[in-house]
């Protein structure tokens, strides 16, 4: 029977745990997709525009095909296609090394009839600008009106009008997007992919060739970062495939270079908003008027949730996607959420200044009521984790009101509160076998993109067959097997945990069952129970869990879990302080600290829990600190697509940063939610209050570079 709940005390769950595969990661052992290098692999190596938008006037690959070591040629966007942004794909090249398929390709001759091109915002948005997509660049969302805004502000005690900007930011995925492609018979593909889902990569496989999905294996071992770009095959893995079965089924290995990678492999939109927003005296916000608009490449949208957080009873907002000739978006940690958060967290700061009231203040007041699906309210999570975060940054020591900070270098404090959903999916599944020889092993078509999913799935096997987790074979990443949640939403372990826990409960139950009537005194199932090891009769240590095993007989013992509701639930909230040094000099920002309190319901494995908040706190100041995608209008090319010139944290610029687990008993109880997402999402609005705080006036370009802060100080006559 499955179960509705996670047992009150345990051994391992909601402990301290290593990753299973941490060490091979770390020492290099573990085998990556781009690392697979099956018998016989060609290289591919794919020929992408120079142009920001052009039409394919002629295509010559004749002197490509005949150099040496060459396969095949695949030519993508051949005589009369339009090519739509700098990286848009034309031709691949594939051949027996990486070396000669970039010098065929080198020796392609393309013709291009080059067009006019709007590659940044303001290019797209000006009068008599060339059209990125016939329909126009500017597409207008529906306005959203609630209440009476423009009367709600004339009851204003303080009014700010204000616009907030930050630019498109690429993933910069460490293993770059591809996959090796090989046809085993006429009938059968199996590929090794960087994919954040096994199964979709397979169905995109499949239906592109024609095939069942059942006849198409694709593995994931272990894999090199995604963010929300690696949902399927892609172009370049359907390219790949289409290739291996050109030269008789040899391996085809497709894997962008980091130029593409920035290009083509996809971008977390970017945002603009012109606010107006009041409140009264005690902070509470009497309306606020949004015009927004982002663009999220050449064909995709750029929404982003607004108001974000706060609940305002008189509110309108107007939306506009703008196309622009650059590459298309992708889901990127948390989509939207960065955006709305970075915006409203920048205005709610806005308008404490005016009224001269502390930031908390205006933020506790405008929180309303918010009861999430279990029916727990997250406005009272808020309230409790402001005040737990306030406390470890030091607020009521070290802040002080903007604009009264002395000096060259000064100091400054921000805040920023967050939510996202992390539920989990309904239809997945685990199978559970106990084999004879004592070995249990779990199988599920999920992957681990960094998530310890693997890791959590053998702690919980581990605790309910009274183990260790390295006793278990925790078996993902090939699509094959049973159906398995893809790696986005922060949804993988809340999805896969609850089918994983039933499907040990139950072969556990059927291992008691099956072994009872051949021990001695023939004990009722029920008076078996398993630790340290051992099997125990009425609480009694009878004989090892091995030997136990053997009693099953020739056959294993496998069962199939599914999810159940009780074990996972949906949405979580979450509050981030910055502490930051600026230079008013030099434009310098430092970090000193960053707080992170955050909920994520029951934490079953601490240790990677920890890691996935560090990890999206470095994310999220990356955003707020250094990244940003240059397009030159003139040539319409992104100017720093690299590691050099597209920016990132080093270890120097990682502050000390402090999480705080919110974990309440009643919490607890809620079973277990995502937290893959919802750390990286307040950290740049709580850095750009902080450095707003530091020098007195408002930054209101985000990164918070050097050149953005000294403008900001220009603009506002303090340099």
């Amino acid at each position: 029977m499955a179960a509705n709940s996670w047992p009150e005390s345990t051994r391992l769950l909601n402990k301290d745990y290593p990753r299973l595969d941490g060490l091979a990661k770390a020492s290099g052992r573990a085998k990556y997709p781009s690392d697979e290098r099956p018998e016989g692999t060609l290289f591919g190596v794919i020929l992408y525009s120079p142009h920001a938008h052009a039409r394919i006037k002629s295509i010559d690959t004749a002197a490509a095909e005949k150099m040496p070591g060459v396969k095949a040629v695949e030519v993508i966007a051949g005589p009369g296609k339009l090519v739509r942004y700098h990286g848009d794909d034309i031709a691949v090249v594939a051949a027996e090394t990486e070396e000669q398929a970039r010098d065929a390709v080198r020796a392609i001759q393309v013709e291009y009839e080059v067009l006019p091109h709007a590659a940044t915002e303001a290019q797209a948005m000006a009068e008599n600008a060339a059209k990125v997509i016939p329909s126009g660049n500017v597409r207008k969302g529906r306005a959203q009106v609630d209440g009476k805004p423009e009367e709600g502000l004339a009851k204003a005690d303080a009014v700010i009008e204000a616009t907030y900007s930050v630019p498109v930011v690429t993933h910069v995925c460490l293993e770059p997007h591809g996959l090796t492609a090989r046809w085993d018979d006429k009938d059968h593909i199996t590929a090794w992919a960087s994919t954040q889902a096994v199964t979709a990569t397979a169905s995109e496989l499949a239906e592109s060739n024609e095939l069942p999905i059942s006849n198409v294996t694709v593995l994931t071992e272990v894999m090199g970062g995604g963010f929300g770009s690696k949902f399927g095959a892609d172009l370049w893995g359907t390219t790949a495939a289409r290739i291996s079965k050109k030269v008789g089924g040899r391996p085809v290995k497709i894997f962008l270079d980091r130029i593409q990678e920035h290009l083509a492999g996809g971008n977390r939109p970017s945002a603009m908003a012109k606010v107006k927003i009041g409140a009264t005296k005690d902070g509470k916000i009497t309306g606020m008027i949004a015009e927004t608009f982002g663009t999220g490449g050449v064909a995709r949208g750029s929404g982003f949730p607004l108001p974000y957080v706060y609940k305002f009873t008189n509110f309108s907002r107007e939306h506009a996607d703008v196309f622009v000739n650059g590459g298309n978006s992708r889901a990127m940690r948390a989509p939207g959420h960065p955006q709305g958060c970075l915006i409203m967290e920048s205005a709610l700061d806005d308008l404490a200044a005016k009224l001269g009231v502390d930031p908390l203040v205006v933020r506790k007041a405008n929180l309303g009521k918010d009861l999430l699906g279990d029916q727990t309210d997250r406005t009272q999570m808020y309230l409790e984790q402001i005040d737990i975060g306030a406390e470890l940054i030091g607020w009521s020591k070290n802040f002080q009101p903007r604009g009264s900070q002395k000096g060259i270098v000064r100091r400054g404090l921000g805040v920023a509160l967050h939510q996202w959903g992390g539920g989990g999916a309904p239809d997945k599944q685990v199978s559970c076998t106990v084999f004879p020889d004592g070995t249990i092993e779990l199988k599920s078509a999920t992957q681990d993109i960094g998530t310890g999913i693997r890791t959590v799935m053998a702690m919980i096997a581990a605790e309910v067959f009274g183990l260790q987790p390295t006793d278990i074979k925790s078996n993902i990443g090939n699509s094959t097997f049973p159906p398995g949640q893809s790696s986005g939403g922060s949804t993988t372990t809340p999805s896969m945990s609850p089918p994983c826990y039933n499907a040990c409960l139950e072969a556990r139950d059927e291992f008691f069952k099956k072994i009872a009537p051949a021990l001695p005194g023939a004990p009722k199932p029920e008076d078996l129970s398993l630790a340290d090891g051992k099997l125990m009769v009425k609480g009694e240590a009878a004989m090892s869990f091995k030997d136990a095993a053997r009693k099953i007989g020739m056959n294993p013992i496998s069962v199939t879990g599914k999810f159940s509701q009780g074990l996972s639930s949906n949405g979580v909230a979450g509050v981030q302080f910055a502490d930051v040094t600026v230079d008013i000099e030099t434009g310098v920002v430092k970090l000193n600290k960053i707080v992170a309190v955050q909920d994520s319901g029951l934490i079953l494995d601490k240790l990677t829990w920890n890691s996935q908040v560090y990890g999206g706190v470095i994310g999220g100041l990356n955003y707020g600190l250094f990244e940003e995608r240059v397009m030159d209008p003139v040539s319409g090319r992104m100017l720093n697509p690299d590691m050099e010139l597209y920016q990132l944290a080093g270890a120097s610029d990682i502050p000390e940063i402090v999480i705080h687990a919110y974990e309440p008993a009643a919490i607890k109880k809620r079973g277990v939610i995502g937290i893959g997402e919802p750390p990286t999402i307040g950290t740049a609005a709580a850095i750009g209050n902080a450095v707003s705080n530091a020098i007195g006036v408002r930054v209101t370009n985000w990164p918070m570079t050097p050149i953005n802060v000294l403008n900001a100080l220009a603009q506002a006559g303090k340099v």
